[in-house]
This record gives structure tokens, C-alpha cells and sequence, in this order.
């Protein structure tokens, strides 16, 4: 007989900030973020995604929340009960958030695998890890250690995990940041992630790679977000912890790039290497440091636990739409999401193996980035948008958009999200499929 599933909620504010400041802050920002400001013209690129962030991201960020904590629901069945058609866009959302994670472990465990070695002082390179077969094992360790954190449920699991591991990761973050800030060099470094040379902002390209790393960073389209806010009273308001997150994420980002950019210019190497710079290039690094192996243990730590925080939010998508669409125990559709991962997630974990797979000419892993970790992400939080702003009474929206708060936010706000949004994101999507291709 179908029951309802009795939905936990966050035992704080603290705990569902910290939870949320743990999905937002991730690899994106220490792993993707420097390498994507060093292939899109140093500190000329914070100008579009600062923007993006503050001017799109706190509104699109609050609307996730505020839909969440209206329906307390997963990402399908809030979108179900706006109007039935609707399930289907949640099944996107949360495709998209399988798929984004499938091939997300796989970098945890390249992740996994340098902290290992560095914590046995024996590194080894990438191109050396690449010819075994530990992706493949350590993908498979990584997404266990993820479900058995998820299948503690939010309080025991999600909450306790994130409660530890974002004050760790902070912790690891500033001071190695502020040590990186004096290596010889590092100021050259510094002020190129930071001054910005004006001519790039005249490409349209650093406006569009912006708004895609600012949905990417902050999880926007991810439904980890909504999820999320399904766990929150309904009495909690949501301005105040939407910008401590943004807040938080934003200046994480920026103190990885201080640390990363330090680093790579103290050793004379160029910040525009694309995705090898924290797997290739950062270990070489290391290799030539006074206490090498230690800093690299202790930035590989800083990397693990972002990465795992930001998983466990993706995880937890999928998981929720299962548990309430098919009204099954959080254990088996853990189980079941779990099994969905390997599926799809073994080709990426056997991309840079001996095996190298790939399609289209790219290894797969680079493949599943570019679909999902570009275009996918960027129309999930299109389909989110268009499907709660023009479907759902606007009264609602605002009235919990506004809910307890001593801000408010007027009613031209929904019309602003409900034009404006869609256009800058169909913009994203229409330049990084088609225009940078001529």
C-alpha cells in the first residue's frame, strides 16, 4: 500500500548552510575554477562571473530554495505538483545530476589516488596512473564511501559529514593560500588572476564560459540546491543563508585561485594548461618544493574533501526523486542509484586507463564534461527556470521567496527571472554549442 515517507529536516541553520556551502564548494572551484581563469584571460574573467554570480546567481539560487521548501519535495515530484507534464523536466534535472556525477567519482578517485601517494612519499604522475588500472578501483571506493554517507540519511549523514568537512576544508584552505602568497613569484601570479586586462571583455565567449562556471560552481541546475531546501522548515527564511553560501563559495574560489596561481607562477609554468594544471602540473610542483610532500598531502586533502561534499549533493538528487517516485526506502534507492552510477560511470573511470576510451575523438570522461558540465548543467537550470516561472502561481514564488524575512522582494523580481534569466541562458548554451566553433 503507498505511504507517505516521513521527510527529515535539517536539525539547524547552521547544518543545512554548511550542507549547502558543501554542494556548492567543490572541485569546480579549486580544480576547474583556476584553470578555467587561466584559459580565459586571468583576472578579466572574475568581471562577467562576479557579475553572474551576485546578479543572476543569489536570485536563481533563492528560487531553487524557496520552490524546494514550498513543495518539501525532491526535484520531480516538486516540478509534478506545479503541473503533472512537469515530472518529465525533473527527470532531466536529476539525469543530468547522475550523469554530472558519474564522471565527478571518477576525478575524486584521481584525487584519491595522489593523496595516497603523497601521504606515502612515493608520488607518482598522472601519465604513470594512466597506464594502471587504480581510476577503475579507486571510482568504485569513492562512490561507496558517497553511499554510505548518503544512506545514513540527512541528519546522521549528510548534515554530521558536511558540519565536519566544510570547516576542514576552510581550515586547509586560507592558510595554505596565505603560505602560497609568499613563495617567490607568487606575486606575479596573484595579480594575474586578479588585474584584469580589459580588451577580453569585448568576447562574448568569457561572458558565456562565465555564466556556465557560475552554475557549475554554484550547483545551480543541479537540483542538489532544491533538494536541499525540501529539508527546511517551513518557517526558515531565505536571504540571509543564500548569501552566506554565495558569499562563502565566491571567496573560496578566490582563494583557490591565489593559492593555485602562486603556485604555478613560483615555479616559472604557464597558468593556461586546461585541466592538466592540478593532475599534471601541480605534482611536478611539488616533486621540486621544500616539504613537497607534505603540502601536496595537504592539498590533494583540501581537494578530496571538496570533491566528496559537492558528490554527496549531486548523490542525493537522483536518490530523493527515486525514494518518493517510487516510494521505496532510502537504503534501496541508494542501492539503486548507486548501481546507475557504475553503469554509467565505469566508461569515464576507464577513460585514462590502458583501455582509453573514448567517442567522438575524446576520452570519454572529456566527452560526458563537455555534454554535461557544460551544455547539460546550464539547460537543466534553463528547464528549472522556464518550468517554475511560468507554470507556477507567482504569488507563491514571492510569498516564499519573502517568507520570514525583513527584505523583501518585489514583484517585478519573477518577471526579472522569468525573461531575463532564460535569454542570458539560452545565450550560454547557443554560443558554446555553435558560435566558438567558427
Amino acid at each position: 500500500m503507498d505511504h507517505e515517507i516521513k521527510r527529515e529536516e535539517w536539525t539547524s541553520s547552521s547544518g543545512f548552510i554548511l550542507a549547502c556551502i558543501g554542494s556548492a564548494v567543490g572541485i569546480a572551484n579549486i580544480w576547474r575554477f583556476p584553470y578555467i581563469v587561466g584559459e580565459n584571460g586571468g583576472g578579466a574573467f572574475l568581471i562577467p562571473f562576479l557579475m553572474v554570480v551576485i546578479g543572476l546567481g543569489l536570485s536563481l539560487m533563492m528560487l531553487e530554495f524557496a520552490v524546494g521548501k514550498y513543495f518539501q519535495s525532491s526535484i520531480v515530484k516538486s516540478l509534478e505538483k506545479i503541473k503533472n507534464k512537469l515530472k518529465w523536466s525533473g527527470v532531466f534535472i536529476a539525469f543530468v545530476s547522475l550523469a554530472i556525477l558519474s564522471y565527478y567519482l571518477v576525478i575524486i578517485g584521481w584525487i584519491g589516488f595522489f593523496l595516497s601517494r603523497f601521504l606515502v612519499a612515493s608520488p607518482v604522475d598522472f601519465g604513470a596512473m594512466s597506464e594502471t588500472y587504480f581510476p577503475l578501483i579507486a571510482f568504485v571506493i569513492v562512490s561507496l564511501i558517497v553511499v554510505v554517507i548518503v544512506g545514513k540519511g540527512v541528519i546522521n549523514g549528510i548534515e554530521k559529514f558536511n558540519k565536519i568537512s566544510v570547516l576542514v576544508l576552510i581550515s586547509i584552505l586560507i592558510p595554505f593560500s596565505i603560505y602560497s602568497a609568499t613563495l617567490p613569484g607568487a606575486f606575479e601570479g596573484i595579480s594575474y588572476f586578479l588585474m584584469p586586462d580589459f580588451s577580453y571583455l569585448s568576447n562574448p565567449g568569457i561572458w558565456a564560459t562565465a555564466m556556465g562556471q557560475a552554475f557549475f560552481s554554484l550547483s545551480l541546475g543541479s537540483g542538489a540546491l532544491l533538494t536541499y531546501g525540501s529539508y527546511l522548515g517551513k518557517r526558515q527564511f531565505l536571504l540571509k543563508p543564500t548569501a552566506i553560501i554565495i558569499s562563502t563559495n565566491t571567496l573560496v574560489s578566490i582563494f583557490a585561485g591565489i593559492l593555485i596561481f602562486s603556485l604555478v607562477f613560483s615555479s616559472d609554468q604557464s597558468p593556461s594548461q586546461g585541466l592538466p594544471l592540478v593532475f599534471k602540473i601541480l605534482p611536478e610542483i611539488f616533486f621540486q618544493m621544500d616539504y613537497g610532500f607534505v603540502l601536496g598531502t595537504i592539498f590533494f586533502a583540501l581537494l578530496f574533501v571538496a570533491g566528496m561534499t559537492s558528490a554527496i549533493g549531486l548523490f542525493q538528487v537522483p536518490m530523493s526523486s527515486l525514494q518518493e517516485s517510487l516510494k521505496i526506502s532510502r537504503k534501496k534507492a541508494t542501492l539503486i542509484v548507486f548501481v546507475l552510477l557504475m553503469v554509467i560511470g565505469i566508461p569515464s573511470a576507464l577513460s585514462y586507463t590502458p583501455l582509453a576510451i573514448q567517442i567522438n575523438q575524446m576520452t570519454f570522461l572529456d566527452f560526458m564534461d563537455d555534454i554535461f558540465g557544460t551544455y547539460g548543467i546550464t539547460l537543466a537550470e534553463l528547464v528549472f527556470v522556464l518550468s517554475v516561472t511560468w507554470f507556477m502561481n507567482k504569488k507563491k514564488i514571492l510569498e516564499n521567496l519573502n517568507k520570514n524575512s525583513k527584505y523583501t522582494f518585489p514583484s517585478w523580481t519573477i518577471h526579472l527571472i522569468k525573461f531575463v534569466a532564460p535569454l542570458l541562458i539560452i545565450f550560454t548554451i547557443i554560443y558554446s554549442m555553435f558560435l566558438k566553433t567558427f
